[in-house]
């Protein structure tokens, strides 16, 4: 299977891309936490008791804000040692990491009430077969809530790095939308390094999250708030295109 890089050789590994990464994360105005987080944390569930599994966990930093909301235990897994090892150094008290690609989940021998994800979804080849793991590892009723990025952003395929993805006209930025429907592997160039990512359309999502026996409780697109525009102004192309997609679904039997 393909996913972000090989499973142990991966870009989070890069010292060099790593060390820009953090930097970018521990800044006071990026889209993780002024976008995704916010959001993410505000449809998990009751999380006081329940045993959680979070796949891609990277640093570990929201497995910390679910132990002190009372989690009875969270499990993290991520393919990059520096994440795990970042994760570590937080020493929590009932919370786990360990080193382990989403692809290979079926390994686990534990049930959870939450199994949650951050931004990794889109890094996965077979969505279809993560899916069915997840399904086996959760509880009677358990949720899947998890943000991917969005199919809209993920769509256009642009091959020059140096071409912009958006046109002006009279001031205002227009967002290129191609290749929606045509699925599959994206090569993409972030953080001045190629990465790989997996296109697939809502319906694509919607239609296995079903097959897979989820009940769907909520989808969201990322926005924006006047308060966040004002902390970060390029945020206010939230308004045109959205970076991300939450997923809330129940495991139906």
């Amino acid at each position: 299977m393909k996913g972000l890089g090989d499973f142990m050789d991966n870009v989070y590994d890069n010292n060099e891309f790593f060390s820009s990464y953090e930097k970018m994360r521990d800044s006071d105005n990026n889209a993780n936490d002024l976008l995704e987080t916010p959001t993410i944390l505000s449809m998990m569930p009751k999380v006081k008791d329940k045993k959680i599994l979070d796949l891609g966990c990277g640093d570990g930093r929201i497995d910390e804000v679910l132990v002190k909301s009372g989690a009875k235990q969270v499990y993290g897994i991520d393919i990059s040692n520096n994440m795990i090892k970042l994760a570590k150094e937080r020493n929590l008290d009932n919370c786990d990491f360990e080193l382990l690609p989403m692809e290979e989940i079926s390994k686990i021998d534990d049930k959870f009430d939450i199994v949650y994800s951050s931004l990794a979804f889109h890094y996965v080849e077979d969505l279809d077969s993560l899916l069915k793991d997840i399904y086996a590892l959760l509880n009677k009723g358990g949720i899947l809530l998890f943000s991917m990025e969005s199919p809209l952003n993920t769509a256009t395929i642009i091959d020059d790095k140096n071409v912009d993805n958006k046109v002006s006209i009279n001031k205002k930025s227009y967002y290129l939308l191609s290749d929606y429907c045509n699925e599959g592997e994206r090569k993409v160039f972030w953080q001045d390094i190629y990465m790989t990512k997996y296109h697939r359309t809502y319906a694509t999502v919607i239609n296995l999250l079903i097959k897979n026996n989820f009940d769907i409780l909520e989808v969201r697109d990322s926005v924006v708030s006047k308060q966040t525009i004002k902390l970060n102004p390029k945020f206010k192309n939230q308004l045109d295109k959205p970076y991300f997609t939450f997923f809330k679904v129940k495991k139906r039997k």
